[in-house]
């Protein structure tokens, strides 16, 4: 039964109790389950979650010991109810749980994490009392201790709204039906201010084992309008997350536009489409990218291959993680390599990907040279992946020494 005397008690937080926290003599073994999220985009964007017992233990005083499994019960309970397949939580002190979901929106996944802790105050303390710095959003994972900030219940459910008006909006571009219009996607200005267009073509992609096409892959041309010039890696880097999507959806929507100009006459049998890291390491993303290949299946014979891009620095959970969440929707996925050297993809080893693609280098002359980069190149990726797709030989015969060396599938310059 609840103590009478504290339903109707509120209790306030100093404003020198609002700073950073730091969580120490935690469980190392629960702890390791959450430190490969360290670095992450999940701690990152606030969604793991750091639960703190403590003022509850602090005001239940002698009657901690005898109550606190009932109130762990409570609180696992009401997270159990709430938390997706993809989420967990583990108890990692006598008075603080960790909860991370990887798949939520930042707001959502802690205004989760409020209500739940609510519905414990309430039972064990009274409706009155207030949780302002008992859910934190993690900032930091070590592997001795937790740095987390306090959250604001009343920051944290306008966030949530302002997140499910967001959703909201995507679900109904995703429902659209003119959601592959080329002209819905580019040209736009991009948050840096310039003004890009999003050109693509069409690029025939061959196993070179059997000599036969599997399809084509969306070979894409971001441009700087101004100059007609490709932005560059860095560029590319230094864009929001919004303009990634858009420059991906532009990608999907104008290569539909030429497999149905272009390629008329046949059915593809696959479609290989880049897409950044960025969109699908985020829900809107996801659902948006998700929703247009289910259109790009319905135009070709076998299904998409997703090509993941932008991966050499990603970490191994959360290529994991990506590759995972892209998978039930694409016949394939396959990693995207920028560099022209590609070195140190122990982190792309056992994500998933079924195969690493690179472009050609155009600075290459001479056959020996050539043999020499792919040798090279193929010994980095087959230690991640059997298969090796090199885009762009600019002739059959350096496709035949692509293949004696190591290549798997090989598409030629346009």
């Amino acid at each position: 039964m609840q103590d009478q005397a504290l339903q109707t008690e509120t209790r306030e937080i100093p404003d020198s109790k609002l700073e950073d926290a730091v969580f120490r003599r935690l469980d190392p073994v629960a702890l390791a389950r959450f430190t490969q999220f360290e670095g992450l985009p999940v701690v990152e964007d606030g969604r793991v979650s750091a639960i703190a017992l403590d003022p509850i233990a602090d005001r239940l005083g002698d009657r901690w010991e005898s109550r606190k499994q009932q109130v762990y019960e409570h609180l696992e309970r009401a997270l159990n109810r709430k938390l997706a397949a993809t989420d967990f939580f583990l108890r990692v002190s006598d008075t603080v749980y960790l909860v991370a979901q990887p798949n939520a929106g930042k707001f959502g996944a802690q205004a989760l994490c409020v209500r739940a802790l609510d519905e414990v105050v309430s039972f064990f303390l009274g409706p009155g009392i207030r949780q302002d710095v008992l859910v934190h959003k993690v900032t930091d994972l070590g592997k001795a201790e937790v740095v987390a900030v306090p959250l604001d219940p009343v920051q944290v459910a306008e966030g949530e709204a302002r997140e499910t008006r967001r959703l909201a909006a995507y679900q109904e571009a995703r429902d659209d039906p003119h959601l592959l219009s080329p002209a819905r996607w580019s040209p736009f200005v991009a948050s840096n201010g310039v003004n890009v267009r999003v050109s693509c073509t069409l690029e025939p992609v061959f196993e070179v084992k059997r000599h036969t096409r599997i399809g084509y892959r969306l070979r894409r041309r971001v441009l700087d309008t101004a100059t007609e010039q490709p932005l560059s890696v860095q560029q590319l880097a230094h864009l929001s997350r919004g303009d990634l999507l858009r420059i991906d959806m532009a990608t999907i929507a104008r290569g539909m536009a030429r497999l149905s100009a272009e390629a008329a006459s046949e059915s593809a049998l696959s479609l290989i489409v880049p897409v950044s890291f960025i969109t699908l390491s985020n829900v809107e993303g996801r659902h948006l990218i998700a929703s247009a290949f289910s259109r790009v299946r319905e135009n070709v014979l076998k299904g998409v291959i997703c090509e993941i891009c932008d991966i050499e620095a990603v970490p191994h959970v959360a290529m994991v993680q990506a590759v995972a969440m892209i998978k039930p929707h694409a016949l394939f996925v396959v990693g995207h390599l920028e560099t022209e050297s590609p070195q140190a993809l122990g982190s792309l080893k056992d994500t998933g990907l079924k195969a690493l693609s690179i472009q050609c280098p155009a600075n290459i002359v001479g056959d020996a040279e050539f043999i020499g980069w792919l040798r090279t190149t193929v010994t980095s990726t087959t230690r991640v992946t059997k298969s090796f797709m090199l885009y762009g030989c600019p002739n059959p015969r350096r496709a035949a020494l692509a293949a004696l060396v190591g290549a798997t599938h090989v598409s030629f310059t346009a």
